[in-house]
């Protein structure tokens, strides 16, 4: 991927709740999530944390970061995780010298945009349901009902702006209205709360 040799690339494992990086620190690299799952975390000036992403394995993680000199928050690994390391200065040449990696990283990037718009689209919701409605409606798969969860439930509530038994409590009363079907990984989409 982006035009470097994968084998000498550098490759991490992280225990749960082991940081990759922190808050503060000098951006050398972006990272691919071979195994597991990161979340992105702020803290803010009261001493709060909050979730501003995960990433699940399969994924490129903290791409902007080419583009600042310091990392904006914390990456934490939400179980066992193994990331492959991408130097910032290789990959900004491997940008620059094939037009093919460019675009391929600016496709990525894009589907990033859109889905932070959807994030911020949800968190002007102010009612819960409301807002567990539309991030499962956003999240849909192409059947357009179900939405296979990528990340741990009390990390979806920290995206959503909900605390965690806020976030429970919904789906719980979603479930029992019919409007959605529950499994481990999965949620499925019955009707609409207003149906």
């Amino acid at each position: 991927m982006l035009g470097l040799d994968e084998q000498t690339l550098e490759r991490r494992s992280l225990a749960r709740n082991e940081a990759l990086f922190r808050q503060g620190e000098k951006v050398t690299a972006i990272y691919f999530v071979e195994a597991g799952r990161l979340r992105l975390e702020r803290q803010t000036f009261d001493g709060r944390s909050l979730v501003v992403g995960t990433t699940s394995s399969g994924k490129f993680f903290v791409e902007a970061a080419l583009f600042a000199d310091i990392f904006h928050c914390d990456a934490v690994a939400t179980e066992p995780s193994q990331v492959r390391v991408y130097p910032k200065a290789a990959v900004l040449d491997a940008l620059r010298a094939d037009p093919a990696n460019a675009m391929s990283f600016l496709s990525l990037v894009s589907h990033q945009v859109i889905e932070l718009r959807h994030r911020i689209e949800i968190m002007k919701v102010r009612s819960a349901k409301e807002r567990v409605m539309l991030y499962l409606d956003l999240n849909a798969g192409p059947d357009g009902r179900t939405v296979e969860l990528r990340s741990q439930l009390q990390d979806i509530a920290g995206e959503l702006g909900l605390t965690r038994e806020v976030f429970y409590r919904t789906l719980a009363g979603l479930e029992q209205a019919g409007a959605i079907e529950r499994d481990d990984a999965r949620i499925l989409l019955k009707r609409s709360i207003g149906a």
